[in-house]
């Protein structure tokens, strides 16, 4: 079975001793290294798909979850990590590192990592659930989310005319999308009102100014027909591509 990380990090908070002895105070923090550097070495053998060093340092019940909403157990994983086979070309930069023991023989590890790639790097925040078993820590639940980043904006004029992507575009439900000029930028307004701004980083090609609740960035792209006229609306997130046409 697979298990929640919240849940289980939840629920290890409840078993929690509120106050520790100075003697127990004292061999928590002696330990906190320990913790840092056991999960920087599960998340490393993940990554470079050291199986062999997983299957020793995990956990019967482990849990994973990555920032692509895929989660698995600890088979799956194993067989997730063996199918990395571009983890050595990877620069790792570890940053942000907090450990926490909500119970005797658990920690639990927040982090933030940077993973570079030539010239291309990304930022996860990682949540580790450890515990101890013969004197070794090893991984009950892992969790790794990715670091939404916006796109670098583009020259106006790089963008096209704005008056000519406003007007009103057609929803699967029959419903309207709103796309407006505000003040020499644009704006879609969903069909319960609610506008939010957009700016430009390319051809057609636009960003919304804040983070979606649900979808995190999310880009729309205007499409034009041969005569250079704009005919349908795409939203792009990470979940997948909306396309809505154009109302007359």
């Amino acid at each position: 079975m697979i298990i929640s990380v919240t849940r289980v990090v939840a629920a290890l908070a409840m078993l929690a001793t509120p106050t520790l002895a100075p003697a127990q105070q004292a061999s928590a923090r002696a330990d906190t290294v320990g913790a840092t550097a056991a999960q920087r070495a599960w998340w490393h053998a993940f990554v470079l798909a050291d199986t062999a060093y997983l299957r020793a340092h995990s956990s019967p019940a482990l849990s994973v979850t990555l920032s692509s909403g895929r989660t698995f157990g600890r088979d799956a994983a194993l067989a997730e990590s063996a199918s990395h086979t571009t983890g050595a070309e990877l620069g790792v930069q570890w940053s942000d590192e907090v450990v926490r023991s909500p119970a005797p023989n658990v920690a639990v590890v927040t982090s933030r990592v940077t993973e570079t790639a030539g010239a291309t790097s990304s930022t996860y925040r990682y949540l580790t659930l450890l515990e101890r078993a013969a004197s070794a820590w090893r991984v009950v639940a892992a969790q790794s989310t990715r670091e939404a980043e916006f796109t670098p904006r583009a020259y106006k004029a790089v963008a096209g005319q704005l008056a000519d992507f406003a007007g009103a575009y057609r929803t699967p439900r029959g419903l309207s999308l709103r796309v407006v000029v505000r003040d020499s930028a644009l704006a879609l307004i969903e069909p319960s009102g609610k506008e939010v701004r957009m700016e430009p980083i390319a051809a057609g090609l636009f960003e919304f100014t804040e983070l979606s609740p649900s979808n995190g960035v999310v880009r729309l792209l205007f499409t034009r027909d041969a005569t250079g006229h704009v005919t349908t609306l795409s939203q792009l997130t990470s979940s997948g591509v909306n396309t809505f046409p154009r109302q007359p």
